[in-house]
């Protein structure tokens, strides 16, 4: 698992926040707070995919259609625990089937040209019918009178007896012998009775039930008895059709819940739909761009930008891991060295998220098993360390860490203790990352850490561009090119005199360079990606032949599953996990070992597939252990 202060620290979390601004969806921003950077190659490899596929419908002008799309998850939750939705929340349900439609039908066009995203609509059903029955059954919050006879003749019932109800109330108000004990010549409601105000001196003349009364008592609401029949007959009929209604709600969640499986199936790929069009907008908008994914811990990055400096980022070209594996960066201070630390590092975690990056043409980067920095304050109020214990414990911490496919960034290391221990320091730290086989780039202030860098193999410097004219920063990374003492240089632009300048290169002189300790030579490591693409060319000659017992990889999860059914007509895959089976689109593993490999031959594979308490219970029955019905049902209810 990444440490999550190197996400903070890389700028990774604001790189989600940035994404979830182009989702449709909950069901994309969901996904979104849940990406983290992959490390193993074939997901890798499969969103770096999805992201070109993705990046090529954008560019094409007409995107997928994801309009209107909204997170019904509550709703099958409330399905799945037996409740009636209601009629809010069955449109809700049909505007999701609605949009599923839509969506399927803009993504056929790509069956060619994007295969992967392509793909995963074979999985997307169309819900027609249901949808319609629910968009005829529901107009606003109600049920529509339409969706039953019974219903439609109940509230035309209601609809009589009421007008009835107001004729008998208006002819009361008429009446001329009604005249004195009326307060106000108008009827009111109170629930469902209809009462007029009446004066509390009169309510003795008046034949009728006393509902309510004014504050003052001064007046009191009676509902006359001319209507009470009616009152009666419609709160009855109303009742039926509350009733009526609900089991229309429930005909129509129960359709719902019989097919839950598959909408909650429609619900993960219309989500995952809406995740890799959100990180491919945002690739569009920071002009991200293809860029070559190898395993040679080599990372050589052409026209790179930060991603979270926008148009004002300085290109930066960087190159590591080829003849040297340490990278030393020297410079003035807001030169550009942490922005070039944080460049790299931030870059590599969004490709191996599935995010084009802003580079250069010909840019390629290696994939990392982890990512360990030492990047700002490492202060520690809480744990009483000053800026030097802070910055010592995170280093040892990553030292203990460190190892080949690791990708290691320290800014100005040694810092906060004296110069030359500090410099000893940084020089011991480096050469030890070094021969454990990290990819370090480090920035530093001190001359004798760049004197080493200088002499010894695996090691180069670089520097950030300075512009003596303005005495300003360039924020340009020169390889190959140790920086000069800008702070000397300054001080001299600035008026200090030669004699106290000679003093200090004097000083300067006296220190030599520490000798250095054995460093450690670097075989090549098999290269992970290597079976893949062969696997890619494979597939793309002949179907991928999946058998019982496979053992696969989920691209999107990166869980591994067993293989129970491979139906090519169909191009479905059943996988089998924790004795859970489930369909997906062949496209969506990747084979990780044959059954062959794995089990002995002869092996009986049909026991995979049972769980233990299972595999138990049958040797139980053979062997006779159950006295009796009750006991044998005691034991099958504890494996359900």
């Amino acid at each position: 698992m990444i440490d999550q202060k190197v996400l903070i620290t890389l700028g990774y979390d604001t790189i989600k926040e940035e994404i979830k601004k182009y989702t449709a969806s909950q069901l994309g921003k969901t996904l979104v707070d849940k990406m983290l950077p992959q490390t193993l190659p074939p997901i890798i490899m499969h969103q770096y995919d999805e992201a070109i596929e993705a990046d090529m419908v954008i560019r094409e002008g007409s995107g997928l259609n994801l309009g209107g799309i909204s997170d019904i998850t509550p709703y099958l939750n409330k399905v799945r625990k037996g409740m009636c939705l209601q009629p809010e929340e069955l449109l809700k349900v049909a505007d999701f089937m609605r949009c599923i439609r839509q969506l399927k039908k803009s993504v056929q066009k790509y069956e060619y040209t994007a295969p992967i995203l392509y793909s995963y609509a074979t999985g997307l059903e169309s819900f027609k019918a249901i949808e319609s029955d629910i968009e005829y059954a529901i107009e606003g919050s109600m049920v529509h009178s339409r969706a039953s006879r019974s219903l439609e003749k109940v509230r035309n019932n209601i609809a009589s007896l009421h007008g009835k109800r107001l004729d008998k109330l208006n002819k009361f108000l008429a009446a001329d012998k009604n005249a004195k004990h009326i307060q106000e010549n108008y009827y009111s409601q109170r629930d469902e009775r209809y009462v007029i105000p009446i004066k509390a001196s009169s309510k003795k003349f008046v034949a009728g039930t006393v509902i309510d009364a004014s504050s003052s008592g001064a007046t009191v609401y009676i509902e006359i008895d001319a209507i009470k029949d009616l009152t009666i007959e419609i709160v009855m009929l109303k009742a039926q059709e509350t009733e009526i209604c609900y089991q229309i709600l429930c005909d129509l969640t129960e359709r719902i819940n019989l097919i839950e499986d598959r909408i909650v199936q429609a619900v993960h790929i219309v989500g995952k739909y809406d995740f890799i069009m959100a990180k491919a907008k945002y690739a569009a908008s920071i002009h991200g761009r293809a860029i070559t994914i190898t395993d040679d811990e080599v990372i050589n990055l052409k026209k790179a930008r930060h991603p979270l400096l926008g148009p004002s980022a300085v290109p930066l070209d960087i190159l590591i891991g080829e003849t040297y594996r340490t990278l030393v960066i020297t410079g003035p201070n807001t030169g550009g060295k942490t922005i070039t630390l944080t460049t790299v590092g931030l870059l590599s975690l969004m490709v191996q998220s599935g995010i084009l990056p802003p580079v250069g043409e010909g840019s390629k980067i290696a994939i990392f098993n982890k990512w360990l920095i030492d990047i700002g304050d490492q202060q520690s109020i809480t744990q009483s360390l000053s800026t030097f214990s802070g910055h010592m414990t995170s280093l040892v911490e990553i030292i203990k860490a460190s190892s080949r496919r690791c990708l290691v960034l320290i800014d100005e290391i040694g810092t906060g203790t004296d110069p030359r221990d500090g410099a000893a320091l940084g020089i011991a730290i480096l050469e030890e990352l070094y021969n454990r086989g990290a990819i370090t780039l480090s920035s530093t202030h001190y001359g004798k850490i760049k004197e080493y860098s200088e002499v010894h193999e695996g090691f180069m410097n670089a520097s950030m561009d300075f512009d003596r004219v303005t005495l300003s920063p360039l924020y340009q990374l020169r390889i190959g090119i140790a920086g000069e003492s800008h702070a000397l240089w300054i001080s001299k632009e600035l008026g200090l005199s030669d004699h106290i300048l000679d003093r200090v290169n004097a000083i300067n002189s006296t220190h030599t360079i520490l000798p250095a300790r054995k460093v450690s030579k670097f075989s090549k490591k098999k290269d992970r990606l290597l079976p893949l693409k062969k696997a890619e060319t494979i597939q793309e000659e002949t179907t991928l032949n999946l058998a019982k017992g496979d053992l696969v990889i989920h691209n999107e999860t990166g869980e591994k599953y067993l293989v129970y059914e491979h139906r090519h007509q169909d191009k479905i895959v059943v996988l089998f996990k924790d004795g859970i089976h489930q369909e997906v689109n062949e496209k969506r593993v990747t084979l990780d070992k044959r059954a062959e490999v794995l089990y002995p031959l002869g092996y009986d594979l049909e026991q995979l597939f049972v769980s233990f308490k299972k595999r138990q219970l049958e040797k139980n029955i053979k062997k006779g252990r159950f006295k009796d019905l009750k006991a044998l049902n005691e034991q099958l209810n504890t494996i359900k």
